[in-house]
């Protein structure tokens, strides 16, 4: 006996207790099959809880949530969750009896209600396939004049809302609605929650 205290990692007993009960949620790798968003969150927290934190987004190759500390877009009969995972094939975190991986960042907007996903290699785009699900119409919508888009203050942001509201057509006029804005050539990615009535700014073509 050394009389040296005996150190135990016990975040690593966690991780194994974890790892000894079953699991049979959605699969804890990269999935292109269509899950409801908790079932999504679930399977990325189990694997969290199993291998830890560290580097988990590129190790687990999982969807995880991109609201980044806001939740979904609501609008009358859909809501859209959006999901992106890492999909990079690296030699040394990957499982290659799994299916193979399609590289680089990929995203889903995710709508509960329809069981309705879309998965693409750009965000934009599955922002703007969730709108034509659940909103269709809106590439039509007026386009918010570049000089009004601005949101830095409370003033700036009452302004583009009676913009909104004198120039949107009434069926428009709804929760979870859009606006589309005019951009210059930098600063395109569509805003989540930015609109006044609760939806997407979405850059203009």
């Amino acid at each position: 006996m050394t009389g040296e205290p005996t150190l135990f990692d016990l975040a690593e007993f966690e991780r194994e207790a974890v790892a000894a009960t079953p699991w049979d949620g959605a699969p804890l790798t990269y999935t292109t099959d269509y899950y409801e968003p908790a079932a999504l969150v679930a399977a990325f927290e189990r694997y969290c809880a199993e291998h830890g934190h560290f580097g988990c987004i590129p190790r687990s190759h999982m969807w995880h949530s991109a609201h980044y500390g806001g939740g979904p877009t609501l609008t009358e009969g859909h809501e859209l969750h959006m999901f992106t995972a890492d999909a990079w094939c690296r030699e040394a975190d990957h499982d290659h009896s799994a299916a193979p991986l399609p590289g680089g960042g990929r995203y889903q907007a995710n709508c509960p209600r329809c069981a309705w996903h879309v998965i693409t290699d750009n965000e934009n785009a599955a922002v703007e396939a969730w709108h034509d699900h659940a909103l269709p119409g809106w590439r039509e919508l007026p386009i918010l004049p570049r000089k009004l888009a601005r949101f830095e203050n409370k003033q700036r942001i009452a302004a583009v809302a009676a913009w909104v509201a004198a120039t949107y057509p009434a069926a428009w006029q709804r929760p979870g609605a859009p606006i589309l804005t005019e951009r210059g050539e930098h600063g395109r990615r569509h805003v989540p929650g930015r609109s006044p009535l609760g939806g997407y700014d979405l850059a203009a073509d």
